[in-house]
C-alpha cells in the first residue's frame, strides 16, 4: 500500500475504531455503518415471490444519517476496505455497506480473526473480493426465517393470542422450543421407581483403613435400579427386599476375588468455539448465552489498557471451528514450557478435528498474545471480562498439554451368599492439563475421590457395617440455556451467530421462564409448540431443520443455488399455510372435573393467551371459571386474613380475583375503583402497622410488583408515597415524613452511549 492515497476503514462496530487507529498509521480514516444498514422492510413482506423471491431491501429509518456520512467519506477516499466481522453475517453486512457507497467506490474486503497489529496489518495487506457465496447463505437464512415468521405468526397471534411481545414462530427458535417442551413433558410423565443401594464396609487384618464395597450382583444377575429391556437384572424395588439382602450380608464371609490394576488417561479439552465458551461460562459463572457473548465481543473488540492503547484479547468469537494458528500454537507450547516445566508439553502439537459444518477460514477462541496474562491485565478489565477471559486463556493452555494420568484399581469382593460386591478406586499420579483447567459439567454430582487400601486375590476380609439406603429415580433435567445450545448444536440445528437470538426469542415471547437457571415453558409456550407440531410438522422436525443448515452450508461453499433453496421450501410450505389458515385450533382438553352447575364434564378452553375451565356441554351449560379459581383453598392462606373486609380506597365491598401473581381481593366497584389488597401466604402472618406518615391514616398493606416481588406500601397510594421492600425499614425511612403525593417518574429509552 506504498503508494496509495488515503483509505477509509468501514467497520461495523464504532468500538472498533478506537482499536485500529492504535495499529494504523494517519494514511487512514475510519468509519462505522452502525450494524446493519439495510434489511427487509419491517411492514410488509419484503420477499416478491412472484419474480423468484427477490427481497426488497431498504435502508433502516434510523441509518439514513449513517448512510450519508458513509457515501461523504468513501468520496474522500481513494481505496474502501470494508471490514465488518470474519462471519457470514459480517459479510453480507459488507454487501450491503457496498450497495449504498457512490459508483465507482474502489472495495476491497477484509476480515481480521483476531484485532491485533498483526493481524489487522496482514488482513489490509491482503484484502479480497466479497465472497457471494456467503453472502447469498445469508440472503437464504434471513429469507427462509423471514418466509417462516411472517407467515405462520399471524395465524399464532390469530388462533393462541399474544404473549408479552406478541406471537412468534420461527424456523430454528420453534424447534428450540419445542425441546423444552417435550423435555418438560417427560418430566411430567416421568414416574419415580424406588430402589435401594446397599454396601458394605470391609477391612482386612493388616489394613490400616476400610473401604466400601457396593452390591454388584446376585445370583449372576446385575444389579440394577429398574428394569432393562431385553437384559435379566436383578431388582431391590423396596425396604422388604433390602431388609432380606442386609440379612444375608450381615452373616455372610468376605473375601478378595479378581484384582485390575490399569493407567487411565484423562485427555486435555478442546479451545474453546461459541457453543463450548456459552456453556462453560453457564457452568462456571452462570452467565446467559447473551451475557457471554455480550463480555466476550468487548474482549475481541478491544480493552483500554493505558499507555499500552486497546487492543483486541481474544480471536472473534462466533466460530465453530478448532482451528488454531501455527504460531499461537507455538507460543502455547513456549509458555507451558516455562511455566509448568517439560513433562506437561506433549512430543507434538495438539490438532482437534472441527464438524464437517464448521467454518474452516475461522480459528477457535483463543488469548491473541499470550504475553498478556489475565492477572497483568486485570486491572484494565471488568470483573466479568477478568472471569471470561481466564476462562479462554485456561482452556486454551489447557488444550496444548499433556493427558492427566490416573491409577485405577477395581476389585470383585465374593460372598458365600451368591452376592458379589465391586470396590473400585483410582489415584491421581499426574494432574497434566488438569494444572490449568478442568471442564465442569451440568448436573453432575460431586464425588470424593476414592483410594482403596492395598488388595490381593483371596485376602480375607471382616464386615463392619452394612448400610441400606433408600433412593428414587430422577427425571430428566430441565434445559439450561447452555445445555439447550448444547443440544441444538449436537442435533446440528442453529449456528455460533444465532444461538443468542434463539435464547432471547423463547424468552422474551413468554414462552418460557427461567427457575434457577432452568428453561421451564409456560402454558403459552407448550400450547404454540401444540400449535406448531399439529400444522406445520416440517417446521418443527428435528431432522428437516438440520438438513436445512446443511443445505445453507452448501449454498455457501457454491455446490447449491440459494434462490433454488428457497423455491423447494416454498413448494413444500405454502400448502401448510393455507390448511392452518382454515383449519388451525388450539384444542379443548377435557377433565375429570365435574360441572358444578350441570354436572357434565369440565374442559379447559383456550383464550386471550390462557386457559380457563368451561362446560363440555356449551351452549346448554354456560358454566365457566378461571383454572386458578377451582384450585384455590383458604386454608392455605393466612388464617387471620381478613376475607369479608371493604375496599381501603372507596369503602366499597371486596370480591376474590386471581391475577398472574396468585389470589386477590379486589373493589367490586372495578373499573372505577382499582383498589385492591393481596392476599398473604402462611408464612407472612402478623399485623402490619399503621402509616408512619405524617398526616396521613392509611394502613401498610402488602402487595406485589408486576414481577411477583413483594413490598409494603400505605393502603392511600396513590395519595401517599411510603413504600418498602421491609417493615423494619419503616421507623427509620419515614420517620417524621409528611404524606406525599406519589409522582410517577417519566421513563426514557436507554441509549448506547457514544465512545
Amino acid at each position: 500500500m506504498g503508494s496509495m492515497g488515503k483509505a477509509l476503514v468501514i467497520v461495523e462496530s464504532p468500538t472498533k475504531i478506537k482499536t485500529l487507529k492504535k495499529f494504523l498509521g494517519a494514511k487512514f480514516s475510519f468509519a462505522s455503518s452502525m450494524g446493519h444498514i439495510r434489511d427487509l422492510p419491517t411492514k410488509g413482506f419484503g420477499i416478491d415471490i412472484e419474480h423468484d423471491f427477490e427481497p426488497s431491501y431498504v435502508t433502516l429509518p434510523d441509518k439514513k444519517e449513517t448512510v450519508k456520512k458513509l457515501q461523504e467519506e468513501a468520496k474522500k477516499a481513494d481505496q474502501v476496505f470494508l471490514c465488518p466481522d470474519p462471519d457470514r453475517e459480517g459479510e453480507a453486512i459488507a454487501w450491503h455497506i457496498a450497495s449504498i457507497l457512490p459508483p465507482g467506490t474502489p472495495l476491497k474486503r477484509a476480515s481480521f480473526q483476531s484485532i491485533t497489529k498483526e493481524a489487522v496489518q496482514q488482513a489490509l495487506a491482503n484484502p479480497r473480493n466479497i465472497d457471494m457465496d456467503l453472502v447469498n447463505a445469508q440472503q437464504a437464512r434471513r429469507l427462509l426465517d423471514r418466509i417462516v415468521g411472517y407467515k405462520i405468526s399471524p395465524i399464532l397471534t390469530r388462533k393462541v393470542g399474544r404473549g408479552k411481545q406478541g406471537s412468534s414462530a420461527g424456523r430454528v427458535q420453534s424447534v428450540a422450543l419445542k425441546l423444552v417442551v417435550d423435555r418438560e413433558k417427560e418430566i411430567e410423565r416421568f414416574v419415580p421407581v424406588e430402589y435401594w443401594n446397599l454396601s458394605v464396609e470391609l477391612q482386612g487384618q493388616k489394613m490400616d483403613r476400610s473401604f466400601f464395597a457396593t452390591l454388584h450382583s446376585v445370583g449372576g444377575k446385575r444389579v440394577e435400579k429398574q428394569s432393562v429391556a431385553g437384559k435379566e437384572v436383578f431388582l431391590i424395588p423396596d425396604k422388604k427386599s433390602a431388609d432380606s439382602l442386609v440379612e444375608k450380608l450381615q452373616k455372610a464371609s468376605y473375601k478378595v476375588g479378581s484384582v485390575e490394576k490399569k493407567e487411565k488417561k484423562r485427555n486435555p479439552v478442546p479451545p474453546f468455539i461459541t457453543s463450548t465458551l456459552q456453556q462453560e461460562a453457564s457452568r462456571h459463572y452462570g452467565f446467559s448465552v447473551s451475557r457471554t457473548m455480550h463480555i466476550a465481543q468487548e474482549l475481541y473488540e478491544g480493552v483500554d489498557m493505558g499507555d499500552e492503547g486497546t487492543e483486541g484479547l481474544i480471536t472473534y468469537m462466533r466460530t465453530d471451528s478448532f482451528n488454531i494458528a501455527p504460531e499461537a500454537i507455538q507460543s502455547a507450547r513456549r509458555y507451558i514450557t516455562e511455566h509448568f516445566g517439560l513433562p506437561y508439553l506433549p512430543d507434538q502439537p495438539r490438532f482437534y478435528a472441527s464438524r464437517k459444518s464448521a467454518q474452516e477460514a475461522h480459528e477457535a477462541i483463543r488469548p491473541t498474545n499470550l504475553d498478556r496474562h489475565p492477572d497483568k491485565v486485570r486491572s484494565y478489565l471488568s470483573a466479568e471480562q477478568y472471569k471470561l477471559y481466564l476462562l479462554i486463556w485456561r482452556r486454551f493452555i489447557a488444550s496444548q498439554m499433556n493427558p492427566a494420568i490416573y491409577d485405577t484399581v477395581s476389585a470383585d469382593i465374593l460372598t458365600d451368599q451368591d452376592i458379589l460386591l465391586h470396590a473400585s478406586g483410582s489415584t491421581l499420579t499426574f494432574n497434566g492439563f488438569l494444572a490449568a483447567y478442568e471442564e465442569k459439567e451440568d448436573q453432575k454430582e460431586e464425588k470424593e475421590e476414592k483410594i482403596l487400601p492395598p488388595l490381593e486375590e483371596g485376602l480375607a476380609l471382616q464386615k463392619k457395617k452394612v448400610l441400606s439406603e433408600q433412593a428414587f429415580t430422577r427425571p430428566p433435567p430441565r434445559f439450561t440455556e447452555a445445555s439447550l445450545v448444547k443440544e441444538l448444536e449436537r442435533l446440528g440445528i442453529g449456528r455460533p451467530s444465532t444461538y443468542v437470538a434463539i435464547m432471547n426469542k423463547i424468552q422474551s415471547r413468554d414462552y418460557t421462564t427461567k427457575e434457577q437457571q432452568a428453561l421451564k415453558p409456560t402454558e403459552l409456550g407448550k400450547v404454540i409448540a401444540e400449535m406448531l407440531e399439529q400444522n406445520f410438522a416440517l417446521i418443527m422436525d428435528v431432522t428437516f431443520t438440520a438438513q436445512m443448515e446443511n443445505l445453507l452450508e452448501e449454498v455457501a461453499e457454491h455446490h447449491k443455488d440459494w434462490k433454488e433453496l428457497i423455491r423447494n421450501f416454498w413448494a413444500d410450505f405454502f400448502p401448510l399455510i393455507e390448511k392452518a389458515e382454515k383449519e388451525a385450533v388450539v384444542p379443548k382438553v377435557t377433565t375429570d372435573i365435574d360441572c358444578p352447575k350441570c354436572g357434565h364434564k369440565l374442559q379447559k378452553v383456550w383464550a386471550r393467551s390462557k386457559y380457563f375451565y368451561g362446560c363440555s356441554n356449551y351452549p346448554d351449560c354456560d358454566y365457566t371459571s378461571p383454572i386458578e379459581a377451582l384450585d384455590f383453598k383458604k386454608e392455605d392462606y393466612d388464617p387471620n386474613f381478613d376475607w369479608d373486609q371493604t375496599c381501603p380506597s372507596c369503602g366499597a365491598a371486596m370480591t376474590l380475583r386471581h391475577g398472574r401473581f396468585g389470589p386477590f381481593l379486589g373493589c367490586s366497584r372495578y373499573p372505577d375503583c382499582k383498589g385492591i389488597v393481596n392476599i398473604p401466604g402462611k408464612e407472612e402472618t402478623g399485623p402490619l402497622p399503621k402509616c408512619p406518615a405524617i398526616g396521613c391514616d392509611g394502613q401498610i398493606q402488602r402487595r406485589k410488583s408486576r414481577f411477583g416481588k413483594p413490598f409494603f406500601s400505605c393502603s392511600n397510594y396513590p395519595d401517599c408515597d411510603v413504600i418498602v421492600n421491609k417493615v423494619e425499614e419503616l421507623p427509620t425511612r419515614y420517620q417524621n415524613h409528611p404524606k406525599t403525593p406519589y409522582v410517577k417518574k417519566k421513563t426514557t429509552r436507554r441509549r448506547t452511549k457514544k465512545k
